[in-house]
C-alpha cells in the first residue's frame, strides 16, 4: 500500500497516525480497532460459466468512524481492492453505494458510516478449469483479496487486510443474498431530463 502517498493526501485534512495499522485475516474476516471487514460471496447459480457471481467486501464501522467512496471529496482515499483469482476469472469494478456527505471542518467529503458493501462482479469465463477435489472433498475455487481502506474520525488512519473465501462449484452460495440486494439497490440511479434523456448518476 502506498502509505507515503496516504499521509501526503491527508496533512491538510486531519492528524494521521505515522504508522498504518495492519491486520491479520483469519480466512474471510478482518477485524481492527475501529472496522469489520468481511469477504462475501453471492453465486445464486453456481460458479458455471455465464451465471451471475458477486463477491464484495463489507465494512462494519466503529461509531463516529467513516470510509471513502471512489471519489472521496476534498480529502481522503477510496478502498482499493486487489484480487487473486484463477484462470479465466477475472472481476469487473467496484459497484458503489451512493455515499453520503461527511463535513470535516470547511472540507466537505464523501463516503460511509455504519455498514457498506462494496460489491464487484466476477466473470467465470469458459476457459475456467475447475481445480480436482480432494477425496471426500467438494471442488471449490478460492478466491483471494487484499484490501487497503483510510478509516477516520477526527484523526486519518490507513488499514489494510488479506481475505480469503472459498466458493463450492456446484450448487448455491446465497446466504448473503440481502446483502447484496441491498447494496444493489443503493446503487445511483439514472437521473431523467425533459425529452426523455438519461443522466447516469455514477457520474
Amino acid at each position: 500500500m502506498r502509505f507515503a502517498r496516504l499521509l501526503a493526501a491527508l496533512s491538510l485534512a486531519a492528524a494521521v497516525l505515522p504508522a498504518p495499522s495492519f491486520a491479520q485475516a483469519e480466512k474471510s474476516v478482518v477485524t481492527t480497532d475501529h472496522v469489520r471487514a468481511e469477504l462475501l460471496a453471492h453465486a445464486p447459480e453456481g460458479l458455471d460459466a455465464g451465471k451471475p457471481v458477486w463477491v464484495g467486501l463489507q465494512i462494519t464501522h466503529q461509531p463516529e468512524w467513516h470510509t471513502y467512496w471512489k471519489n472521496a471529496g476534498d480529502s481522503g482515499l477510496p478502498t482499493e481492492l486487489t484480487w487473486t483469482l484463477p484462470a479465466g476469472v477475472s472481476t469487473g469494478e467496484i459497484a458503489w453505494p451512493v455515499p453520503k456527505k461527511i463535513p470535516v471542518g470547511n472540507l466537505a467529503n464523501y463516503g460511509y458510516e455504519n455498514t457498506v458493501l462494496l460489491p464487484v462482479p466476477l466473470e467465470v469465463s469458459t476457459l475456467y478449469k475447475p481445480p480436482m477435489a480432494l477425496a471426500g472433498g467438494t471442488p471449490a475455487m478460492d478466491v483471494k483479496l487484499k484490501a487497503s481502506w483510510l478509516v477516520c474520525r477526527k484523526e486519518c488512519i490507513p488499514e489494510e487486510g488479506e481475505f480469503t473465501l472459498s466458493l463450492p462449484l456446484q450448487g448455491s452460495t446465497a446466504l448473503h443474498k440481502a446483502e447484496f440486494d441491498a447494496a444493489q439497490a443503493a446503487q445511483p440511479q439514472p437521473l431523467a431530463k425533459p425529452g426523455g434523456i438519461e443522466v447516469n448518476g455514477n457520474n
